[in-house]
């Protein structure tokens, strides 16, 4: 487990709840993610997982308490505005630019680490056509590296649906973050293609990028995740390492169920 350059945390959820109207989705939530952590976030359906990372992201404001991303609050700033901080998540469904080729799709999440002012995009100036250069450089990079090469010029919305979930894992990846949120990754996907995102993701903390996954396959989550945060009605029950997690006796009665479980383990 390696923290930050100054010793504190990459990620720090201090106290924080999400409320729609009476329903507390997110009830006094502490977390802390270290740099270099695989974290895995699980619970029972309605416990609150994807309110957490839509509230970490800034696709929901807390109604209490904050969120604190390299020493600076993040809590309250839009979601693009999180975004060009170093944070990037995927979604339970495919995002992706279906009527575009695989290789255009990455270049787009690339695209956001652009630093060229508008203007010197109109006016194509030369710093703006040489990064555009490494921009697409890095986009055949990660072509490879996610394995989809051989669909560069594919249509997006024509790749099976496992290269879909691969593919919208490396737009986020090519946007550069240190952070990046993995909403349910392995949806819809067969053993084979659970293996290979698997891989993907070792290969993405194998980059520097701290990764936290929410994920109901729990087999691929003991393999991808060193620890495990529990939530249960929206609190954390439990926030520990992985092989102590799953022998709590509270969360296999409020979630895995204990022959469940011990298949898992």
């Amino acid at each position: 487990m390696r923290k930050s350059d100054n010793d504190r945390p990459l990620l720090q959820i201090r106290n924080t709840g999400k409320f729609f109207g009476k329903l507390a989705a997110l009830d006094g939530v502490n977390i802390e993610i270290n740099e270099g952590e695989a974290v895995g976030i699980v619970g029972p359906n309605g416990s609150g997982k994807t309110t957490l990372i839509n509230t970490i992201t800034g696709f929901y404001k807390p109604s209490a308490g904050e969120i604190i991303f390299r020493d600076k609050k993040i809590s309250g700033l839009r979601a693009d505005q999180i975004c060009s901080r170093g944070i990037m998540r995927t979604f339970q469904s495919n995002m992706i630019y279906g009527d575009t080729t695989t290789l255009e799709n990455i270049f787009r999440g690339a695209f956001l680490t652009l630093k060229t002012s508008g203007w010197g995009q109109f006016f194509n100036v030369s710093s703006y056509r040489q990064y555009n250069k490494t921009l697409w450089s890095r986009s055949h990079e990660l072509l490879e590296q996610f394995g989809l090469a051989e669909f560069k010029d594919t249509c997006a919305g024509d790749l099976p649906h496992g290269s879909q979930r691969v593919l919208g894992v490396a737009m986020a990846v090519a946007s550069a973050p240190k952070l990046l949120l993995l909403d349910e990754p392995m949806t819809g996907m067969n053993d084979q293609e659970v293996s290979s995102m698997l891989s993907h993701i070792d290969g993405i903390r194998e980059q520097g990028i701290t990764v936290v996954m929410v994920e109901h396959n729990m087999k691929a989550m003991l393999k991808a995740s060193k620890r495990l945060v529990v939530l249960d009605f929206g609190q954390v029950i439990a926030d520990d390492k992985a092989e102590v997690v799953v022998n709590m006796n509270e969360v296999i009665e409020c979630y895995l169920g204990r022959e469940d479980l011990q298949d898992n383990a």
